[in-house]
């Protein structure tokens, strides 16, 4: 099989251009044709060809959950403008970012047209969200491809927002804990011992500040090899029993009922719950159905088995609002909405609501975090650093008298 770089025009006059694979040049034509375009030239691409598969280094590269939105964004758009399912597909794996997520594209290209559908071609793939996947099925069924497309555009654009909104507020301090850690141990392994050893060539005693320095110096010297093992230990522990659902269960339930730590994250999940249901019953998904898929997104394992929960007493005639009520899982507000929505019929909007309300609240709760813990970090760093510096100094000032 070769590669054929094609340029074609569709039955309103537009220009469609993509790649295509074939035996030769007039099989890639008659599979132009069979699409229903007018074909107004195909070239083969031995040489582009031949320089991507030995250069692109990018197809050994995962595929990013971010490509995978603007891809999706991308083919509603051209479907919406009236280009053609596999007209749109060729152009997307054409202008991917990555060539890993253009070679999926075309493996779901030949699916196609092998007679697959588009949401069977794509649910063979990890890089596509179970929730897409849902919706691409309904819009399949209902022909309203281009606004389901949009919705899972949407939701994997606030869901991402909402990562990186959390992740940002709590890596920033963690690096510079991080930053006055190394400091301080540079400090005191290194400098301070060479200090010492230069006042004890001049026969002066170190001062009792700087004295404390070198006692935790020596015995970070005398039983290091000691603090690495047991910290590679204690690591290697950690993670063996985070790969137990058992464990994972537990630490994300405590997760979520630290002060700081668990607020953020009950607001995150809260949002994003609410959200990608309200917008797959929107889509013609039932409840069932949808909280089978919704609870796929959560990251916190404690959530989504309290989501799982809620969906098996459902089945079995259970109150919604009642069951996802159970284990304090989500923000109270939530049960109390969704009795609301139940009452009135109207649970899309519900959720809706719950979920614009708990994004601002994310929003605001992490603002107020970094406002508090800019301050702190720097007040906390710069004693710690300025203990060392001070103690540095008091015994040089000890060298020169």
């Amino acid at each position: 099989m070769a590669e054929f770089r094609y340029k074609a025009r569709d039955t309103s006059g537009g220009i469609r251009s993509g790649v295509i694979d074939a035996p030769n040049r007039s099989s890639a034509a008659s599979q132009i044709r069979s699409r229903g375009l007018i074909v107004t030239g195909v070239d083969p691409v031995y040489q582009q060809s031949t320089s991507r598969k030995q250069w692109d280094w990018t197809k050994w590269l995962p595929v990013r959950s971010i490509d995978v939105e603007l891809s999706l964004q991308q083919l509603a758009m051209m479907v919406r403008g009236g280009m053609s399912l596999l007209g749109a597909l060729d152009s997307l794996q054409v202008q991917a970012p990555r060539k890993s997520l253009g070679n999926i594209w075309k493996t779901v290209v030949n699916q196609i047209q092998s007679g697959d559908s588009l949401s069977n071609a794509m649910s063979k793939h990890n890089c596509f969200p179970e929730f897409t996947i849902q919706l691409i099925r309904v819009g399949e069924r209902t022909g309203e491809l281009p606004p389901v497309l949009e919705r899972a555009v949407d939701t994997m654009r606030n869901r991402r927002r909402s990562l990186q909104e959390v992740s940002s507020a709590l890596i920033y301090p963690l690096m510079v804990i991080c930053v006055a850690i190394g400091v301080t141990v540079y400090m005191v392994t290194y400098l301070i011992p060479q200090l010492e050893t230069y006042l004890q060539s001049l026969g002066k005693n170190m001062p009792p500040m700087t004295q404390n320095l070198v006692n935790i110096s020596n015995w970070m010297r005398q039983y290091y090899s000691a603090v690495i093992i047991l910290f590679c230990g204690l690591l290697v522990v950690l993670v063996v029993a985070y790969r137990s659902q058992e464990w994972k269960m537990t630490f994300h339930r405590f997760l979520l009922r630290t002060p700081v730590v668990g607020r953020l994250l009950k607001l995150n999940e809260t949002s994003t719950f609410a959200r990608s249901l309200s917008v797959m019953l929107g889509s013609g998904i039932t409840l069932i159905d949808g909280l089978g898929t919704v609870q796929k997104l959560l990251y916190n394992q404690f959530t989504a088995k309290t989501v799982n929960n809620a969906r098996d007493k459902i089945i079995q005639g259970g109150n919604f609002a009642d069951a996802i009520g159970e284990g304090n899982a989500f923000s109270p507000m939530l049960e109390k909405m969704i009795a609301v929505g139940q009452q009135s019929g109207d649970l899309k909007g519900v959720l809706s609501e719950v979920a614009d309300f708990h994004e601002d609240q994310l929003q605001s709760a992490i603002r107020k975090l970094n406002a508090f813990l800019t301050p702190a970090l720097t007040i906390g760093v710069g004693a710690v650093v300025g203990y060392v510096y001070i103690a540095f100094f008091v015994a040089l000032l000890a060298a020169g008298n």
